[in-house]
């Protein structure tokens, strides 16, 4: 058996393929086309079906905040604050929404689809970054109280 090298490592972690986004992103999607391929049931509460809303729904606004999570966790990012190469995460996230709803939707609910998108992916985003800085500065305070502790 052969041992993966240190490239195949750093891949792994720059493309965040050691976390469960993307495998859930994927999955969100094909359980969402399944529900349309099987009727597209309405959902149970009466004020949400006649407004459109569908179980298919729920798997792709899911699919929509882990691919949030999972751009929010991929390895280029700093841990330590908000840096520049953030904005090409939030910029493929915004281009990502604007493709998916012009896709899927007429002129006239452009906006919803745009909102029910962007909310979650977004969301998604900016909760795992804050995560992860708010992790970082845990651990570097705790470092540095350890250091400070120690006896010379």
């Amino acid at each position: 058996m052969r041992k993966t090298g240190p490239i195949t490592w750093f891949l792994i972690r720059f493309l965040a393929l050691d976390k469960p986004w993307l495998y859930l992103v994927v999955l969100g999607y094909f359980s969402a086309m399944i529900l349309v391929w099987a009727g597209n049931p309405v959902l149970p509460i009466q004020a949400l079906a006649s407004r459109g809303w569908a179980w298919h729904h729920v798997p792709e606004i899911l699919s929509f905040l882990f691919l949030g999570m999972w751009l929010g966790s991929l390895g280029y990012l700093s841990s330590a604050s908000f840096t520049y190469h953030d904005s090409f995460a939030v910029f493929l996230l915004a281009v990502v929404g604007i493709g998916y709803a012009q896709i899927i939707s007429y002129i006239k609910i452009f906006p919803v689809v745009l909102t029910i998108v962007f909310m979650p992916s977004f969301l998604g985003y900016f909760v795992t970054r804050l995560r992860q800085i708010r992790k970082s500065k845990c651990r570097s305070a705790n470092a540095n109280s350890k250091q400070r502790s120690t006896p010379e």
